[in-house]
């Protein structure tokens, strides 16, 4: 074989493995290019935070995907109280300050290639057989929010000798869209919660009951509806002072969250008047939720300023509707119905002593008046 035919062979393996590398990172930033729009598109923290911890490791065949937040004020973490991360506590971690993430990058930039022991523990606490990682410091105007690892268990997927720009815009977009889920989802639960009790609000309330009352006509079940109305609580304003008010009423809230299913309705309707929706639930199972609930308030045991024990009661009104039964009336018509049967049922509840539960049985032929939300 002739020189020149040395020469057109080699040219043509270099031209051959430039085509190949050409080819591959078009590959790679389609990739990446379709998850931005992925990513992007998502709109609930939950939502985001499984494409990042679950997905980006199947879909860049990682083996380890961990990410530390900073969340000084729990706004991200009061999002998250039914998410569950793959690893808990070593996938998804929050810190309150900026120390960790500072002693992660000390000039906040990108980190690739093989880590010490110590930032390798620090970066994948769960995960040792980590060969290779790239750390991404996540920034949103100027401040260091978060630390994205994404760990490999092929020594030589990540190197300090290759350019990884793209890796680096997709924190940059990653950054973009926790501030922005977190932002989003906290300005919708500041319209639709009562932040004293962390229970939904009257208004959240009145938009629930008509979708559950839609659901249970389309899928045939009952919905009950519970009004708690704390006994004597002007009392306790007058007695212990606003403060330890508001101390009950968030441990009536707390109470009532951790006494209920995932799919039941909790709202602060009044000032010391709670409403619950049950669906699928008959009026005598929603009385023995409502009779466990009057006695567990009964059994708390509330401190007042100077350390004061007492405790306080309930009175419960339980309506129940069966959509079937009531035909005639449209949805808003019916809810309001249904609010004023528990309600008058609480006020029985106070009349005959207080402390304890009644049920009213809906009317199933009410009078013909119109009925609204707003005159609930």
């Amino acid at each position: 074989m002739g020189s020149g035919d040395k020469e057109n062979k080699s040219l043509r393996r270099a031209l051959h493995l430039m085509t190949s590398k050409v080819e591959r990172n078009e590959a790679i930033l389609k990739s990446f290019f379709e998850m931005e729009i992925r990513l992007l598109g998502c709109s609930r923290l939950d939502q985001l935070l499984d494409l990042i911890l679950v997905e980006f490791r199947e879909y860049f065949r990682l083996s380890a995907v961990n990410l530390i937040l900073l969340d000084p004020e729990s706004a991200a973490r009061d999002l998250l109280e039914d998410y569950t991360p793959p690893e808990p506590g070593h996938s998804l971690r929050f810190v309150n300050n900026q120390r960790l993430l500072n002693s992660i990058f000390p000039t906040a930039e990108l980190r690739v290639g093989e880590l010490s022991p110590p930032l390798k523990k620090l970066a994948f606490p769960s995960t040792p057989f980590v060969l290779s990682s790239a750390l991404l410091p996540l920034i949103r105007q100027d401040c260091l929010i978060g630390s994205l690892h994404l760990g490999s268990n092929d020594p030589t997927r990540y190197s300090e000798h290759f350019d990884y720009d793209y890796i680096g815009h997709l924190a940059s977009v990653i950054s973009v869209c926790l501030e922005n889920c977190i932002n989003q989802q906290n300005l919708k639960r500041l319209s639709i919660i009562d932040m004293l009790t962390k229970v939904h609000n009257r208004r959240a309330f009145d938009q629930e009951i008509i979708k559950e009352l839609s659901r249970a006509n389309r899928t045939e079940k009952p919905l009950s509806c519970l009004f708690v109305d704390l006994d004597y609580f002007k009392l306790v304003n007058d007695n212990y002072g606003h403060q330890v008010g508001d101390k009950v009423l968030s441990s009536v809230g707390r109470l009532l969250k951790s006494s209920l299913r995932k799919t039941d309705f909790i709202a602060r309707y009044g000032g010391e008047e709670f409403a619950i929706l049950l669906p699928d639930c008959s009026h005598q199972q929603a009385s023995q939720v409502a009779e466990n609930i009057r006695e567990k308030i009964l059994h708390m045991i509330i401190h007042s300023a100077s350390g004061e024990p007492f405790r306080i009661s309930a009175s419960i009104g339980i309506s129940h509707c069966n959509t079937l039964q009531h035909t005639h009336l449209n949805f808003e018509q019916l809810a309001h119905q249904m609010i004023k049967t528990a309600d008058n049922a609480v006020y029985d509840a106070k009349h005959s002593g207080r402390n304890r539960v009644i049920y009213h049985e809906m009317p199933v032929n009410p009078d013909k008046q119109q009925y609204s939300l707003n005159s609930a």
